[in-house]
Parts: C-alpha cells; structure tokens; sequence
C-alpha cells in the first residue's frame, strides 16, 4: 500500500497573470522554510495549473492529476480507473500507440500514468529544447485517447499476467488482501489493478464512460514545472483552454464499514515459509485537525527504527526483521494498522505481541522523550518531501485533492512545535481503536490455524479463492 507524506511549507496570496481572466495565486516568502516560487492558475473551463519555474536544467514536466481514482471504478469493472490511465498512450484519435512511443523517444519524453484510490496521475517530462512538440503529444494523449480494441486485449493480457502472479510476491498479495478485508464491499476495498474476472469484463464502453464522466476540466489539476517563459505559458493555456467544460461527478463515497470485535482471516497456501500479519482498524480522512498529532503518533509507534514495534517485537523479542504502523490519507476514513512477517512457527506469537504492544500505546501513550525525538525526527523529514520541483509539484497536486488550506502548509513547522504530549495522547484515544480490529495471515493452515485460534475465531480461506 502506498504511504503518502503531505508536509510542505508555503505561504499563499493572490496576484493576476496577464493573458487569463481567472484568478490567480501567487506564493510569497516563506515565513521560516524557503520553498520555490510557484503560482496557482484557474482556467475559465475550470483547469486549475500550477506553474513552478525552474532554470536549474533544460527540461520540462507536466502533471495532471484527475480527482477519481479506483474507488470510482464501476460496479463489477474493478480496476477500470488504473486501466483507464494506462490505455492513454495506447492510441490517440492520430496516432497509434506504436506511433507515440516512437514519438516521445524522439524527444527523450518520459510518461507514465495509473491510478490510486482517489485520484489518477498522468506524468510526463522532456528535454526543455523539445518543449512545444511535447506540450503537443501530451495534451494529445491526454484529451484525444482512442481506446482501440486491439489495445484494449494487448493491455488486459498484461494485467491478467501480473494479477496471476501477485500470489507469488507474499507481502504484496497480504497487502491486496488486507485491503478487501478490511473494507469488506467498501470501493476502497480493491486494487487499483482490479482483479482477473473484473479486467476479463472491461470493454471499450467502459473505458469511454468512465473518461467522459472523470476526465473533466474542472475536476482535473494541472502541474507545470520547469523552464517556462511567456511563449510557452500561453501555449498551454491555449492548449488545455480547448479541453471542453463538463458536469463534475460529485457523488459521495460511502462511510467506512463497521464491525463489532475481531475478526480474523486465515489465508492457507501450504509452500510459505513466512507468515504475512496484517492487523488493520479504522482510520479517518487526510483532512482531521489532528493529523499532525497523528503522524506523530504513528511515527512513535512503528514508522521508524526505535518506535514502540521495532523495540519489542523485533529487539526485545527477535519475532521479525520488519514490522511497522501504517495509514494510508484518503478522502474518506481510510486504512490504518500494523503489518510484519515472521517464522511460520511465531506466527501466533507476533500477533499477541504486537496486540499488547499496540493496546499499551493506546492506553498509556507516549513519553516526553518519545516526544522530543519524534520532533526532530519529523523536522528532519520535511524538507526532503519538495527537494526537487517535481516533488514538489506532486504534492501540491495532492494537497489540492484532499482540501487541504495554504494555512497548513504555511504553518507546517510551527504546528510540529507546537505539538505537546497530551495533544497526541488526546488523539491516540480518539483514533486508535483497539477493540474493532481484522486480522488477516497469509501462512499454511497446518501450522497457523492452531495459535491463531487462541486469539479469536478463525474464517480460513484458500489462497487460490482469491486469484480470480
């Protein structure tokens, strides 16, 4: 599962940028962290660009970011909004897809583009000297794809090989499976990459609802970075003036499923010689007041070397080589747990331990030094999220999708400060729920069933179920 780190430190205001008559935000100077200028554009089709120049090297990049992501795949077309994506260089209304590959590598054009839960990237960069025809293919494949048929076979044999063989890479199938358990129905609660039967199901008309639906002026954002001069901006402004305005979808996702006790999940396949542990409980959207107290809680408990699992569970105790806390920001409550691997025969083990470990945490909270090194060691982080302008650009793009004000970012390193023992107590009881818990194994039954029973009721599920 991916992990998402928003800490940027900007300072926001308004100016006007000649040429567009939409409004205009400009950074200024930040008040303790200096991060490089950039300005927030809104085209009258509803586009918003975020320009960030850069002289430093010859290049330019684009990144669009679409607000949806899998969780507004179609109902039965799991994996839709990733496909989607990746069939975007696959053909454009002029060019074949074997066409844009030879294009782009005549301009040293690197592209990429795939979808997370709630939103879908498409990057895209090249040599500065190559810029307009850049500026030319890219707009092209994003707002002009073909969706062929022919390509639509080629891309779904590709993921149907990949999903085949997800079982085979243990600590990446635990992670797809810990996902659908703990979301149970939820959209959250599939791969991006859908599953066999789902990407069997999709055809064109598919992909074609889903883009018209999705990919919006309005609910699209636009990074540009790099050498930018007067020229160029108007070109794309003009260029991406011309995608047509359409209704946003502004349907809701629904809230996250509840369930009463623990629930565990035993996934048998017989030739492991490690267990995979997920333990997962609800989290909550990216945008609470108390995320910065979150973080630091999670960091405390198991995102860093020193924190509270890696000391008992793998210290004191040897039970694994890795363990840590996760939370994963989402525009709804979404998921947050424990996850390690261990011996086959310590699997009951490494559960109990770590269960202790976290209802200790939850119930006694963190320590004044526990407190002051998690300080320095979030200050020390936080500049290495924007070192390049790409970074940057990605996480104002990301920002800009969970809502988040130029307020928090402004205030970044003097809200860290400011935290206190008892505020990231307060938000441990808030959050960390240690009664509502799903806990999923990836080990053979023979030896996992047994210690796991003494923990709770034990569903066992073969692992082949879930390679459909």
């Amino acid at each position: 599962m991916k992990q998402l780190v928003l800490s940027l430190f900007l300072s926001l205001g308004f100016t006007a940028i000649g040429g567009a008559s939409e409004s205009v935000v400009d950074n200024k100077k930040a008040e303790a962290f200096q991060v490089r200028e950039y300005q927030t554009q809104t085209l009258k089709n509803g586009l918003t660009i975020i320009w960030i120049p850069d002289s430093s090297l010859p290049y330019v990049s684009l990144q669009t970011m679409i607000k949806a992501g899998s969780s507004r795949d179609l109902t039965g077309k799991e994996g839709l909004a990733d496909f989607t994506a990746s069939m975007l260089r696959k053909g454009s209304g002029k060019r074949t897809a074997s066409r844009i590959a030879d294009d782009l590598e005549q301009i040293g054009a690197e592209f990429s583009a795939g979808a997370d839960a709630d939103h879908t990237m498409i990057s895209a960069s090249a040599l500065s000297f190559y810029k307009n025809e850049f500026l030319q293919q890219y707009a092209e494949i994003l707002l002009n794809p073909s969706f062929t048929n022919a390509e639509i076979e080629r891309l779904r044999q590709q993921v149907t090989g990949g999903l085949k063989k997800l079982a085979d890479r243990p600590e990446s199938f635990s992670a797809h499976l810990m996902n659908a358990f703990l979301f149970k129905g939820h959209p959250y609660g599939h791969s991006a990459n859908g599953s066999i039967k789902s990407v069997a199901g999709m055809k064109r008309v598919d992909l074609q609802k889903y883009y018209s639906t999705h990919y919006v002026p309005e609910n699209a954002v636009l990074a540009v970075v790099g050498q930018i001069d007067a020229s160029w901006k108007k070109k794309v402004i003009d260029t991406f003036s011309a995608w047509k305005k359409r209704p946003v979808d502004a349907k809701e996702l629904p809230e996250f499923p509840s369930w009463k006790g623990r629930e565990l999940l035993l996934v048998d396949r017989a030739d492991l010689n490690q267990a995979q542990v997920h333990i997962g409980f609800k989290g909550v959207p990216r945008n609470i007041p108390e995320y910065m107290e979150l973080r630091a809680a999670l960091k405390i408990l198991g995102e860093s070397f020193g924190s509270r699992l890696f000391e008992e569970i793998r210290v004191k105790r040897g039970l694994t080589y890795h363990i840590r806390a996760w939370f994963e920001p989402r525009l709804q409550a979404g998921p947050m747990g424990i996850y390690t691997s261990t011996r086959i025969d310590k699997v009951g083990e490494i559960v109990e331990e770590s269960l202790k470990t976290y209802k200790a945490f939850v119930e006694k909270g963190i320590t004044e030094a526990e407190m002051v090194t998690m300080k320095a060691y979030m200050r020390g982080q936080f500049p290495r999220t924007f070192e390049t302008p790409e970074a940057l650009a990605t996480q104002l793009l990301l920002l800009n999708r969970y809502g988040i004000s130029g307020d928090y970012l402004k205030t970044y390193l003097t809200v860290l400060d400011g935290l206190t023992r008892e505020s990231v107590n307060a938000t441990i009881k808030k959050y960390f729920d240690t009664e509502n818990l799903r806990i999923l194994v990836y080990a053979p039954k023979d030896k996992a069933e047994a210690p796991l029973k003494k923990i709770g009721k034990v569903e066992i599920k073969n692992y082949k179920d879930f390679l459909q």
